[in-house]
């Protein structure tokens, strides 16, 4: 967390200071860079991933980050014009140009993550040409599985689903729906990717389990199925509880080595997750959003690469980049952090990845992240408060500018939220879980107002346009101990310092490893879970301490690109 100026939590900041890493870690013609190797110099290299992968999730956190922030990032029209020429004009799918490290294929994952930018595209700008190529990539994904065309039932992926959904909900699209029935079906009876007892089949990549959980619950609500619903939920308590509370998530389930790192992608789909959850039932997962959201979302954003070395006048090639690395993967998000540090392993996965050009390099971001982040960002700034119907919901203890009231939240600095009425409201705001609702001073004008608890809510009844409600509340700092590991495998112990929902320190017990086994790389390698290692996390010392915050810049939501919420 940046706390060299005190101000209130904006997340508007963090996705400000992305901006540089979206405008300048790309080549000449604009094309973003997968891998970012930790090598003397520090070296971007393009890959497979670049065309699909990474730029769509780059264009998705530009539109998203430009509606968030009111200022558009540069490349954005350059990534949409790269995208849509990527798209082939008959099946609407997206192609990866042959080079000299990738074929002309259209993969699936691309088109589930193309599929989502262009509907988050459309919904920014309602063009009804590009609904027109949405809804022939759709109509092609569905032949392909209906019929065995092409790549037939080797298109089949769960991951797709979210995308799938946006396009049923928005563009009316049937064909989405349908495809979507098909493949919830797949995932969870025909070739099921989870176990009766609602854990992980054999284990599990973080990321892809919850993105295909994202687009079920989404499926589950638009076709009014709770059982399904219900599902979802129990799935998403099983990762909860494989995740510690600061919001460090193993990037696979069940590992056979000592590797155990988080990945930004994970954090996003969690953070979205358990976003819809909480909208349709389960107001307690507002509380997973906050401390993710707070500690290792942020910590996972790089704000110094210092300690990437650089090579300022070393020109690029057609495939790799070595100038200034640290100075533009300012505002990226990590792709294996540890609970203390930006990277968690020196893993190269050289027997599993990439051309021989690419292998036996420690990859220190994955840059399928550096989109992502942003996109979480976005997800709990839209989530943070809601106006709706005369009701002022405030879930998430965050900065928030509405039409109808502006949200002001002090923590860690202070106990302390505040809401100035632009409209006549009903206000009910979440009680933090770290207090009682006994423990909440409610003034309302500069007079007390006594709350009334529901549920994990205060209640704070009607007030009229011009209200200035001010909440304070005591900031407990307590310490917990944290163990993470895989089964079997070496555990890692800290000691976890929290103010309020804050972690302000985290500190390892008695870990002196500084290599782990990998079972990719089938050998040991250099490992950082304790003390030493690059960009330490979680350098928060200095909040234990109230001091007076100011109020960081917001800017107001209007409404638009609202994927998580289904109303009442």
């Amino acid at each position: 967390m940046d706390t060299s100026i005190p101000t209130t939590l904006a997340l508007e900041t963090y996705v400000l200071r992305n901006y540089n890493y979206l405008n300048n870690m790309v080549d000449a013609d604009g094309l973003p860079y997968f891998n970012i190797f930790w090598t003397d110099p520090a070296e971007a290299a393009h890959d497979w991933p670049d065309f699909g992968d990474v730029m769509s999730r780059q264009l998705q956190a530009a539109i998203m980050a430009r509606h968030m922030t009111g200022r558009a990032v540069d490349i954005e029209q350059t990534w949409m014009s790269k995208c849509k020429s990527y798209l082939d004009p008959v099946s609407g799918l997206l192609y990866r140009p042959k080079t000299g490290y990738s074929e002309h294929v259209a993969d699936m994952g691309d088109q589930a993550l193309t599929l989502y930018a262009l509907v988050t595209a459309w919904l920014d700008n309602r063009d009804p040409g590009l609904a027109a190529q949405i809804n022939t990539m759709v109509d092609s994904l569905l032949r392909q599985v209906t019929t065995g065309e092409g790549s037939g039932q080797g298109f089949v992926s769960g991951f797709i689903i979210k995308s799938l959904m946006a396009c049923a909900r928005y563009l009316d699209s049937k064909p989405a729906l349908d495809l979507a029935a098909i493949l919830t079906d797949k995932v969870f009876n025909v070739t099921p990717l989870f176990e009766p007892d609602n854990t992980f089949r054999h284990g599990g990549h973080m990321h892809g389990n919850l993105r295909t959980l994202v687009g079920v619950a989404d499926y589950a609500l638009f076709t009014h199925n709770p059982i399904l619903f219900s599902r979802v939920d129990a799935l998403y308590r099983y990762a909860r509880s494989t995740a510690t509370r600061f919001g460090f998530l193993y990037e696979s389930i069940g590992r056979t080595g000592d590797i155990v790192p988080c990945e930004t992608c994970a954090l996003m789909d969690y953070i979205g997750l358990a976003v819809t959850l909480a909208n349709h039932g389960h107001p307690e997962y507002w509380d997973d959003v906050e401390r993710t959201v707070r500690n290792h979302l942020i910590e996972s954003q790089l704000t110094d690469g210092s300690w990437l070395a650089d090579a300022p006048d070393q020109g690029d090639s057609e495939q790799f980049s070595h100038r200034d690395i640290g100075r533009r993967m300012i505002g990226g998000y990590a792709g294996w952090s540890s609970p203390t540090h930006f990277l968690a392993q020196c893993e190269t996965l050289g027997a599993h990845w990439g051309g021989p050009e690419l292998r036996y390099k420690t990859r220190v971001f994955q840059n399928c992240c550096g989109g992502s982040g942003t996109h979480a960002f976005f997800i709990a700034w839209k989530n943070a408060a809601r106006f709706a119907e005369g009701r002022l919901s405030v879930h998430l203890h965050l900065d928030k500018l509405l039409p109808e009231a502006e949200v002001r939240c002090y923590q860690p600095y202070e106990g302390k939220l505040t809401i100035d009425l632009k409209s006549q409201a009903d206000v009910h705001v979440r009680i933090p879980n770290f207090i009682r609702a006994d423990q909440i001073t409610v003034d309302v004008n500069g007079t007390a107002l006594t709350g009334r608890e529901w549920g994990n809510y205060l209640e704070l009844g009607a007030h009229p346009a011009g209200s200035h409600i001010t909440l304070t509340y005591p900031l407990p700092i307590v310490e917990e101990i944290t163990t993470i590991g895989n089964p079997g495998r070496r555990e890692y112990q800290y000691r976890v310092t929290w103010k309020g929902d804050t972690v302000i320190r985290i500190t390892p017990l008695n870990i002196t490893a500084v290599t782990g086994y990998s079972d990719f790389d089938k050998r040991d390698t250099p490992v950082f879970y304790g003390e030493e290692g690059p960009g330490r996390l979680y350098v928060r010392d200095n909040l234990r301490d109230d001091q007076l915050a100011s109020l960081a810049p917001i800017h107001m939501d209007t409404g638009e690109l609202d994927l998580w919420y289904y109303g009442k």
